[in-house]
């Protein structure tokens, strides 16, 4: 059933406006700013994380109380919004348990990142061609470098590269026949026009694609990505190894790294005009998870920012993708479908943010909207009702919406401190295994006086590396940072020892 909703949003503020808000906690930063925070829904800061840049995009928060962000370096090699260099896995105490940086005169990590089933997180990062690079291509009309878009997968473990993608390795040109990728655009949807669009940023910058959103689909092992310039998003096979993703073949898909799907701006590969358009810019983009309301959909913020229109605004569209197995359905001679959402959320006049912002399908059906630009996050059922709102004080990338049991026992001891232990334990240590540090949590139901009392590493013959925590605690739940950057890669154990009490588990150490 094709729906479309056309809204109107109540005045700003910070207020649960019906019962049918999904209730939980909403993560979100702002932009330019260094804290990151957890708000339950009245707005209150049930949690806040200090951190020592600001945000290039979204944040994602795991069930054990740590959380994933890319942020800003500074001085980076590409200069352009949504830059960042950076990213970062958190503790709740604010300990940085993995520092890892995707950039160097080539190469620059920016906008979005998107963790994975496996452990593993995606990059979306800026790749350098310089201008005789790009005029070998077939590049017509450009002063500079040029920055395409290319995605790599590490493994946080041991921050190795173990899967990449490139745009530059899909190209299509129909200027110069004695130039590589020479054909006819438009029997080539799979293939990018590298002559269409404008880089994006000031002169010289070079940022073609500017890809800002990303997302992962485990049930079909692929990848989804926006492009701001090019006013579409993408599908592409995860399924390939590097070495096919280079290429036309391999993968579930078989069609190796070409571009599976897109939608959004068919002029982009010659299968339409003007009138066939859908996005003036995007951001956000994402499947609906399984489980959810119109699982497998897509939702992306269409940001509306129509050029030398004085009648811009915003919508959230939802889509329904032609995939048939592992591949999408077109026609010949036609665009890819849709031909339109099937269901949009709008609200002309008052509903516009012309870059940042995101949306996300929650467990009841409703809709999570960041506003990025005013930093105006709201929740909105299918009819297009506004049943929760939040200003966040600032211009923010995007906002994340977690159960309420998402952080149970983490937030049971941050609203209330002064409940005790049940018992001593050596909880969670995490991340575990791990590359240099990990945070050890443990909780003890009684004062410790005696000098038995003690936390330590040892190694594998059991002889003590390491005294961490020693003589008197008082009784509470404790984190504590364990940084092995002198050891060699291998099996550990941590010790939590009392006068009646004792308890060990393993550590795994990988370089």
């Amino acid at each position: 059933m094709k729906v479309r909703i056309i809204a109107s949003l109540i005045s700003l503020g910070c207020s649960v406006m019906a019962q049918e808000a999904y209730e939980g906690y909403t993560l979100y930063n702002v932009l330019n700013n260094t804290t990151a925070k957890l708000i339950d829904m009245d707005g209150k800061t049930v949690h806040s994380w200090l951190c020592d840049a600001s945000p290039s995009s979204h944040q994602y928060l795991f069930p054990d109380s740590t959380l994933l962000r890319a942020s800003k370096i500074s001085n980076p090699p590409m200069n352009n919004g949504g830059t960042g260099g950076k990213i970062q896995l958190i503790a709740w105490n604010g300990i940085v348990l993995w520092d890892y940086r995707y950039l160097d005169d080539d190469h620059h990590q920016h906008h979005d990142i998107e963790p994975m089933p496996n452990g593993n997180v995606l990059i979306i990062a800026w790749e350098r061609k310089t201008q005789a690079e790009a005029i070998a291509m077939g590049r017509e009309s450009i002063s500079g470098e040029m920055w395409p878009t290319e995605i790599v997968e590490v493994n946080p473990s041991n921050d190795s590269i173990v899967w990449e993608w490139r745009i530059w390795d899909h190209l299509i040109q129909d200027i110069d026949s004695l130039k590589p990728n020479y054909g006819v655009i438009a029997d080539h949807p799979e293939l990018m026009n590298i002559n269409f669009g404008s880089p994006h940023g000031p002169p010289g910058c070079g940022d073609w694609i500017h890809a800002n959103g990303i997302d992962y689909n485990e049930t079909l092992d692929q990848i989804v990505f926006s492009s701001h310039q090019q006013h579409e998003i993408y599908i592409i096979d995860h399924s390939t190894t590097t070495e096919e993703a280079t290429g036309h073949t391999g993968g579930n898909s078989g069609m190796g790294g070409d571009i599976l799907y897109r939608w959004g701006n068919p002029q982009a590969y010659n299968r339409g005009d003007a009138s066939d358009r859908h996005i003036y810019v995007v951001h956000g983009v994402n499947w609906i998870d399984p489980g959810l309301p119109s699982e497998g959909n897509i939702i992306l913020f269409n940001n509306g920012n129509r050029v030398g229109s004085s009648n811009d605004y915003s919508s959230v569209d939802e889509i329904v993708s032609p995939v048939d197995g592992y591949n999408y359905y077109i026609a010949t001679d036609s665009a890819f479908g849709p031909s339109e959402p099937s269901w949009t959320y709008s609200d002309p006049g008052t509903f516009y943010s012309n870059h940042l912002s995101g949306a996300s399908r929650l467990p009841n059906g409703n809709t999570l909207i960041c506003e990025g630009t005013s930093g105006h996050l709201f929740e909105v059922t299918s009819a297009g009702e506004n049943v929760w709102q939040h200003n966040c004080g600032g211009q923010a990338t995007n906002a994340k919406r977690y159960s309420l049991d998402y952080l149970n026992d983490t937030l049971k001891i941050e609203e209330n401190p002064s409940q005790m232990p049940k018992q001593f334990v050596l909880e969670q240590i995490s991340p575990n295994p791990f590359t240099r540090k990990t945070v050890i949590h443990y909780s003890l139901n009684e004062n410790q006086t005696s000098n038995d009392f003690r936390l330590t590493i040892h190694d594998i013959t059991g002889r003590i590396i390491k005294t961490l925590v020693s003589g008197t605690k008082d009784a509470g739940s404790y984190n504590v940072q364990f940084d092995a950057k002198e050891l060699a890669s291998g099996i550990y154990f941590v010790k939590l020892v009392t006068d009646d009490y004792n308890e060990t588990k393993k550590l795994t150490l990988m370089r």
